[in-house]
Order: C-alpha cells, then structure tokens, then sequence
C-alpha cells in the first residue's frame, strides 16, 4: 500500500510536469505567430499552423507549405484574422489553457482580447505533431 501510494504521487507530479511543459511550449507557439501575423511573415507563419487541405495525409499531421499558392493564401487569412484581432484590441492577454477532453493531443490557449469595455475570448486550439505544436483551430 505504501509503494502504491507513492507510485501514484510520483504519477501526479510527472503529470502535472508534462502539462506545465506542454503549456509553456504550446503559448509559445502562440505568441511566434502573433508576431509572425503582425509582421505579416506568411511564409513563416505557415511553419506553425497545421495543414487542412485536400490531401488527407497531411491534416493535423502537417504545416501548410508556403512554396504552393494556394496553401499560402490559407495561412494569409488565418495570420489576417489573428491581426485584426490585435489591431482591434487595445490589449490582450492570455487568460485560460486547456487540454481538450476528447482528444488529448489538441491543448487550447484562452486569449482575452479588450477593446475599451469589450472583451472577446478566443480560444487557439494547438495539436502536437513531429513538428511541434501547429495552430489547428482558432475560434
């Protein structure tokens, strides 16, 4: 009983460690393509949002490529978006991070953006590949 009980506190502190690790990596990621958008670096900006296209391999495994038109002219809009939302707001902050319940592999950053007396939560949802965390969702 007593090497299962610290087993299970050796448990929750490994956990709790991954967590804190992946939360600092995943706002990091954010904050790489906050400044990317702003800058309006598309070409690198598309390193760190995740494909969804066409090619079924690629979704949520992938970056979309910045060589293919096409998939440029994804990340400019999504990079766009992430700029109005910063232009708009007199400032923003992060206020929530969260690991999505059903699929555990996406990590969900809570931005608070305030503009006079108005606040709009938008939530970043990052998922890990081989690549590292790759913005998949933001609404």
């Amino acid at each position: 009983m007593k090497y299962l009980v610290k087993f299970t506190l050796i448990l929750l502190v490994t956990i709790n460690l991954f967590a804190q690790n992946n939360e600092s990596e995943v706002k990091t990621q954010l904050n790489k393509l906050i400044e990317l958008s702003k800058a309006k670096n598309y070409e690198k900006a598309s390193l760190l949002i995740a494909y969804n296209g066409d090619d079924k391999e690629r979704i949520n495994k992938d970056n979309f490529d910045p060589s293919k038109k096409d998939e440029l002219e994804k990340v400019k809009r999504i990079a766009k978006k992430i700029s109005a939302l910063i232009d708009l707001s007199s400032k923003y902050e992060i206020t929530n991070f969260l690991i999505d319940k059903s699929n555990p592999e996406i990590n969900i950053v809570e931005i608070t953006f305030t503009s006079g007396t108005q606040n709009l939560v938008t939530q970043f949802s990052f998922i890990k590949t081989e690549k590292g965390y790759l913005l998949t969702n933001m609404n």
